[in-house]
C-alpha cells in the first residue's frame, strides 16, 4: 500500500479565486476596517465548495491564517494580501483626496491651484513674510556654496593625476630623490582643504539663515491667519469646528514654512548643480555623460508620479489629523462632562479611531512613495555600474585617466544630488500646495461682515429701529427664526424680550450685536443703516452680558479691562468691580485681582463669573446694552445689589433684556412677547396685564413666568 503523503489543503491543490470580501467592504465603508476580513477564498475541487476568510490588520499586529497552510504559504499570502490591500487603500485615498479638492472648489468657488497660481500665491502670501535680509544673504551664500562644490571635483581629479604621475616617475627612476612628494602634493591638498572648509562654513551659515527664515515665516503666517480667523463672521464658526481650525493654524502653517525654508535653501543650488554638472560631464567626457543621463526621462516621469500621489495623500492626511485634533480639543475642553458620564473609555476609542485612520493614510503614503523612490534608486545604481564598467575599460586602454574618472564621478554625484534636490522640491511643493489648500483658503477668506471700513461717528445716541426684520440661519433657510419683527427703542428705554425656548429672543440679541445681518428688513441706528457703521465701532457701543459669560484664563483685572478698547487703570477696574458687587470676593482671593480663574473660569463660581462679566460691561460705559439673563446665577441678595448697579448703568441707555425674573420684566418700559419668531404682543407691563386675554397676562395669572420666559 502506498504511503500517504503529507496532508494538503484544498487551497493548495486547486486554483484559487480571490475576490474582495463584501463584509470587509461594508465595514470599511462604515469606518471599521481594523481587523476586517480582507479576501474571500473559494476553492472548487473534488469535494464540496469551501470558503475561508483570512483576517489581517494593516499594521500586522494580529494575523490569523488557515491552520492547514504551511508557514511559507502563510507568509507569502499574507504579504500579497498586505500589498493588495495597501494598493486598494492607496487608490481610495487618492480618490478621496481628489474629491476633497473638488468639494473645496465647489464650496469656495476657488479654482484648483495650478503651478502658476501656486507660485504667485507663495510669493504674495508666504515668501513676502520672510525676513528679506536673511533670505537674500542665504541665497547668495547658497550660490557661493554651489560654486565651491564644482571646484572640489576638479581639484580632486588634479590631485589624483599628480599623485599617479609622481608614482610612475618614482617607480621608473627609483628612489625618493627622484620625486619631492611634499612639493608635489602640497599645493593641491592645501587648495582642496581651503575649498572643503569654506564649503563647511558656508553650509553652517546657510543652515542658520534659512532656519531663521523658516521660523520667522511660520510665526508670521500663524499671526496673519489668527487675525483673519478672529475677524470672520459668527456664521463662519457655525460651520467650522475650533479643533480643526487650530490644527490648520499650527500644522498647515508649519508645512508652508518648511516649504519656504527648504525651497529657498535648495532650489538655486539644485538648479546650478544640475545644469552645471550636466555641462561639466558633457564637456569632460560626452560618451560617459550620455550613459549617465540616459535614465533622466524615466526618473522625471517617476518624480511627476510621486508628486501627484503624495499631493493627493497630503490632502487626506491633513484632513484626518484635523479631525483627530478636533476630537481632542472638544473632549479636553469638556472633561467634566466626559468624567461625569463615565465616557473616558468611549472617548479614548473614538480618538483612537481617528488617529488610526491618520496612521493608515501615512502607511499607504510611505508604501507607495518608497516604491517610487526605490525604483529611481535602483535605476541609478544600474546606471552607475554601467558607467564604472565603461570608464574602467577606457582607463585600461589609456583614453581616460584615473584623475579624469575621479572628477567625472564627482560630477555625476553632483548631477544626482541636483536632480534629487529638484525632485524633492517638486514633490514637497506639490504636497504642500495641495495639502494646505484649506489653510490658504482660510488665509485669503474675506469675512462676509467686513471689519474694515464703515462710518466712525464721534457720538452715538442709541436710537434703534427694526423694520420688518426676518432671519434664518445659514443652512436652514426654510426655518425662519424671526419674521417681520418691528421695534423702536430710544435712549433710556428698557426692552424686555420674553417667550418660550426657540421663540427667537437670543437670535434678536445676536442681530443687535451684528453677529449676523438680517435676511430681510433693516436695522437702523441713529437714522443710519446698521451695516454702514464700522463693525468695531458699533460693537464698542454695545455692552453684552450673556447667561453663561466666558472669562479667559488671565488675571481677573485683565478680564474686567477686556471690555475697554484702550485698557483701563486699576482704579477704574476696581470701581467697576465694586459697582458689580465683585470687588469683595476678588479681594478675598489669595492673589486678588491677579488671580487666574482657570480655563472656562473653573476656579470661581457661576455667580462670581457673572459679576466679573457685568463689571466688564460696566467699565465700557456703552450706549446700548444687551443683557441675556445677566443676573440669573445670582442669589436674591446679590441680585438686588447688582440690579442697582445695572439700573445705574442702564440710565439713559438703550437696553435690551432677555430675562425670566419677574422683577426685571416689570420694570421694563416695553415688553415684547415672541412666539416662533413673531412678535405676538408688545407694550408695558400694565398695558399687557390689563388685557386678560393676552398671553402675557396668562403667564402672570398662572404664575409660570419663570419656566416660560427662560
Amino acid at each position: 500500500m502506498a504511503k500517504a503523503g503529507p496532508k494538503m489543503s484544498a487551497l493548495q491543490t486547486t486554483p484559487i479565486q480571490r475576490q474582495l470580501s463584501p463584509q470587509w467592504s461594508s465595514m470599511r465603508a462604515n469606518g471599521h476596517d481594523a481587523r476586517a476580513p480582507l479576501f474571500t477564498e473559494q476553492a472548487n475541487g473534488g469535494g464540496p465548495q469551501t470558503q475561508r476568510l483570512s483576517w489581517t490588520e494593516l499594521d500586522g499586529e494580529r494575523l490569523s491564517q488557515d491552520p492547514d497552510w504551511p508557514p511559507s504559504s502563510c507568509w507569502t499570502a499574507s504579504y500579497m494580501r498586505m500589498h493588495n490591500r495597501l494598493l486598494q487603500h492607496a487608490a481610495a485615498i487618492q480618490a478621496e483626496g481628489q474629491q476633497a479638492q473638488e468639494d473645496a472648489q465647489e464650496r469656495t468657488g476657488m479654482e484648483a491651484p495650478t503651478i502658476a497660481s501656486s507660485l504667485k500665491l507663495l510669493k504674495e502670501e508666504v515668501f513676502s513674510l520672510c525676513p528679506l535680509h536673511f533670505l537674500i544673504s542665504g541665497i547668495v551664500i547658497s550660490f557661493v556654496l554651489t560654486m565651491l562644490s564644482f571646484l572640489v571635483p576638479a581639484v580632486q581629479g588634479q590631485l589624483v593625476d599628480v599623485a599617479v604621475d609622481a608614482a610612475r616617475k618614482y617607480a621608473q627612476q627609483g628612489g625618493p630623490e627622484s620625486v619631492d612628494i611634499g612639493e608635489v602634493l602640497f599645493e593641491p591638498i592645501v587648495l582642496l582643504s581651503v575649498l572643503m572648509f569654506s564649503s563647511y562654513f558656508c553650509e553652517i551659515l546657510v543652515g542658520i539663515l534659512f532656519a531663521i527664515c523658516g521660523h520667522t515665516t511660520v510665526t508670521r503666517l500663524r499671526i496673519k491667519l489668527f487675525r483673519n480667523l478672529t475677524e470672520q463672521e459668527i456664521a463662519f464658526y457655525d460651520s467650522h469646528v475650533s479643533g480643526e481650525l487650530s490644527s490648520r493654524l499650527i500644522n498647515d502653517s508649519q508645512a508652508l514654512s518648511s516649504l519656504t525654508q527648504f525651497t529657498t535653501q535648495t532650489v538655486l543650488g539644485a538648479v546650478v548643480k544640475f545644469a552645471g554638472s550636466l555641462i561639466a560631464m558633457y564637456a569632460t567626457h560626452p560618451q560617459l555623460a550620455l550613459i549617465a543621463t540616459i535614465i533622466t526621462p524615466i526618473n522625471m516621469i517617476l518624480v511627476r508620479r510621486t508628486g501627484k500621489t503624495v499631493g493627493h495623500y497630503g490632502v487626506v492626511q491633513n484632513h484626518a489629523m484635523a479631525k483627530a485634533n478636533a476630537v481632542a480639543v472638544e473632549v479636553l475642553g469638556s472633561i467634566r462632562t466626559v468624567q461625569s458620564n463615565v465616557g473616558e473609555q468611549q472617548e479614548a476609542v473614538f480618538f483612537t479611531e481617528r488617529l488610526n485612520r491618520y496612521l493608515r493614510i501615512i502607511k499607504a503614503t510611505v508604501y507607495l512613495e518608497t516604491v517610487l523612490r526605490f525604483t529611481q534608486y535602483g535605476l541609478s545604481k544600474i546606471r552607475n555600474i554601467v558607467v564604472l564598467a565603461v570608464a574602467m575599460h577606457q582607463v585600461i586602454t589609456g583614453s581616460l585617466t584615473i584623475g579624469g574618472y575621479t572628477a567625472f564621478s564627482q560630477y555625476v554625484n553632483l548631477y544626482e544630488d541636483g536632480f534629487k534636490n529638484l525632485a524633492d522640491i517638486w514633490i514637497n511643493f506639490k504636497q504642500t500646495v495641495t495639502s494646505t489648500g484649506k489653510f490658504i483658503q482660510l488665509l485669503l477668506r474675506k469675512p462676509e461682515i467686513p471689519f474694515e471700513g464703515g462710518i466712525l461717528p464721534a457720538l452715538c445716541r442709541g436710537s434703534l429701529v427694526l423694520e420688518d426684520v426676518s432671519f434664518a440661519y445659514s443652512g436652514r433657510a426654510d426655518l425662519q427664526v424671526l419674521t417681520k419683527v418691528r421695534l423702536e427703542a430710544n435712549p433710556g428705554d428698557i426692552v424686555a424680550l420674553i417667550g418660550e425656548s426657540g421663540a427667537g429672543k437670543t437670535t434678536l440679541g445676536r442681530l443687535l450685536l451684528r453677529y449676523y445681518d438680517p435676511g430681510a428688513g433693516s436695522i437702523t441706528l441713529d437714522g443710519l443703516d446698521y451695516r454702514s457703521y464700522n463693525i468695531r465701532w458699533l460693537r464698542s457701543q454695545i455692552g453684552f452680558v450673556e447667561q453663561e459669560p466666558v472669562l479667559f484664563d488671565r488675571k481677573l483685572s485683565d478680564n474686567i479691562a477686556y471690555g475697554s478698547a484702550k485698557g483701563a487703570p486699576r482704579e477704574e477696574i476696581e470701581a467697576a468691580a465694586r459697582r458689580a458687587n465683585a470687588h469683595k470676593f476678588i479681594a478675598d482671593l489669595q492673589s486678588g485681582y491677579e488671580t487666574h480663574p482657570g480655563e472656562r473660569a473653573a476656579r470661581i463660581s457661576g455667580g462670581q463669573k457673572q459679576r466679573v462679566a457685568i463689571a466688564r460691561a460696566i467699565i465700557r460705559n456703552p450706549k446700548m446694552l444687551v443683557l441675556d439673563e445677566a443676573t440669573s446665577a445670582l442669589d436674591s441678595e446679590n441680585e438686588h445689589i447688582v440690579q442697582q448697579a445695572l439700573d445705574e448703568l442702564m440710565r439713559g441707555k438703550t437696553t435690551f433684556i432677555i430675562a425670566h425674573r419677574l422683577s426685571t420684566v416689570v420694570r421694563s418700559t416695553r415688553i415684547l412677547v415672541l412666539d416662533k419668531g413673531h412678535v405676538v404682543e408688545q407694550g408695558t407691563h400694565d398695558e399687557l396685564v390689563s388685557n386678560e386675554q393676552s398671553r402675557y397676562a396668562s403667564f402672570m395669572k398662572h404664575q409660570i413666568v419663570s419656566p416660560l420666559l427662560s
